[in-house]
């Protein structure tokens, strides 16, 4: 029987009217090839001009469910229906991140369905078959996602790990410069000393805060482990205090000679860092380090052109 007169003889044993609204709804299922709602059959009917009450869908919908001529899936989040006269049992294949359905017929399950129905005297009226899960266009997108998010993860991580040492030697260099001052008896020297200090003290802020920033950002770094082979035993091998002190600042340390110690010292933090770099096969961390050695490079050519211009010679 064609699928329109299976309907008008559905009607005629229910002994239901033969309405335009019920013909109208039946035959827009049989046309739709996805699995409408119930406000989608509305809006469709709506959009054709013609007037159906939500009431009559319902009342519809559940008839020829009865009658085993669609079916009734739970897709997503909404209840959705399809025509299945003359149409073989499928899955429904449903996207949980885009939500889109993919329909898939299988002769194999119309027949396990048929046999196993036959064995238990069951007359089927309709029957699901829904798979949640992603899609192909969803997967790679969680993938690449994935993949930005491990990037991401390791790049933080190695900017993490070179703040981390670097707010070290930037602690021990304020510390050095800070005794020197007060060790140092000529009043020049010591002011230069004390002018350095600052310097230390105020970059020291600024990585601070830049630090103090990354981690609010980022709360999952305070859990995360170092990457970088870096050991903090380094910043005390560039600022090696007692030494330094006992041997390279006198009681009668001159302006030149505080800026010339200074120098070096700058200059042993810019090679330390820039060594340190080129040693790294991560590009984050190598960057990072790079980055404070200009740093470091910048602050010694300032402190060398002040030498030059105080008088001083063979830098």
């Amino acid at each position: 029987m064609k699928p329109r007169k299976e309907f008008q003889a559905l009607l005629v044993r229910k002994k239901l009217k033969k309405t335009s609204q019920r013909e109208f709804i039946w035959q827009f299922l049989m046309d739709s090839k996805g699995h409408p709602s119930v406000e989608e059959i509305r809006d469709h009917l709506l959009e054709k001009g013609h007037r159906v009450g939500i009431a009559t869908i319902y009342r519809t919908l559940k008839i020829l469910l009865g009658a085993g001529m669609i079916r009734q899936s739970k897709l997503g989040s909404m209840t959705r229906y399809e025509a299945v006269v003359k149409e073989p049992n499928h899955l429904h294949f449903v996207c949980n991140s885009c939500q889109r359905t993919v329909e898939f017929p299988s002769s194999e399950i119309e027949s396990l369905l048929r046999r196993v129905t036959a064995e238990h005297g069951f007359t089927e009226r309709y029957s699901r078959y829904t798979i949640f899960g992603l899609c192909k266009a969803c997967q790679k997108k969680q993938e690449k996602a994935s993949n930005m998010s491990e990037r991401m993860r390791l790049e933080k991580t190695a900017v993490r790990d070179a703040l981390e040492l670097t707010l070290v030697i930037e602690r021990l260099g304020l510390t050095f410069y800070t005794n020197a001052s007060k060790k140092t008896k000529n009043d020049r020297g010591r002011m230069m000393f004390q002018r350095l200090a600052a310097e230390e003290s105020d970059h020291l802020r600024r990585l601070q805060a830049e630090h103090r920033t990354l981690l609010e950002e980022n709360q999952w770094l305070r859990r995360e482990p170092a990457r970088l082979p870096v050991s903090r035993k380094i910043a005390q091998e560039l600022f090696p205090q007692k030494e330094l002190l006992r041997l390279q600042v006198t009681d009668e340390m001159t302006e030149l000679q505080a800026l010339d110690l200074a120098m070096d010292l700058e200059r042993r933090s810019h090679e330390f860092f820039e060594a340190f770099a080129m040693q790294l096969t991560d590009p984050n961390g190598r960057k990072a380090f790079l980055d404070f050695a200009k740093a470091e490079e910048a602050h010694l050519e300032e402190l060398q052109a002040e030498y030059d211009a105080a008088g001083g010679r063979g830098r």
